[in-house]
């Protein structure tokens, strides 16, 4: 798993998720349900677990082999207590979309068994579509510098647009068109 690269989400739920400091474009009720529309797979969506604080700079991730999707939040602090979520901001919500997008690709062989499969016909012109040159590149040189395959850099840059289009009402039509 590639944990240096997660840090890469500032570039680009479950129904008791607190309210987010300022709403995204996405409403923040589309990313309540999409935390739903995740637990529905069966897949364990946590906030703020202790493996947070383990991974430093990671915002959150996808594991498929655990059937986890674990969200860092921005804001927690140890003190709050584990698994305690705080006030949700743009970049938490960012990053679940992100993360959910894994679970939806992960869903695409018919199996939920990390081999992750594009949801978009052309990953890369949706990614020049949606990222700017500069993140593109920046997303790039990170997973291959941690030694990610070509397949997963792609798959990153179709998770990293998929979250910067700030949908997640088609992510979770995606979850259940894909997912059962």
């Amino acid at each position: 798993m590639n944990f240096k690269a997660l840090a890469l989400a500032a570039v680009t739920a479950s129904s008791v998720i607190a309210a987010p400091a300022a709403e995204a474009r996405g409403t923040f009720n589309e990313h309540i349900q999409l935390g739903n529309a995740v637990k529905s797979t069966g897949v364990s969506l946590q906030y703020n677990p202790m493996s947070c604080d383990e991974k430093p700079g990671a915002m959150g991730w996808y594991w498929s082999a655990r059937s986890e999707l674990v969200i860092c939040q921005e804001n927690h602090q140890a003190s709050d207590g584990y698994w305690n979520e705080v006030q949700w901001t743009e970049e938490d919500l960012d990053t679940l979309r992100h993360e959910a997008q894994h679970l939806i690709q992960d869903c695409m062989d018919g199996s939920r068994n990390g081999n992750f499969r594009s949801v978009y016909k052309d990953p890369i012109a949706l990614a020049k579509g949606t990222l700017s040159q500069r993140d593109i590149n920046n997303i790039v040189e990170s997973y291959r510098s941690d030694g990610a395959s070509e397949h997963i850099v792609v798959m990153e840059l179709e998770a990293f647009s998929v979250a910067a289009m700030n949908n997640p009402a088609e992510q979770v039509r995606d979850i259940n068109k894909f997912c059962f």
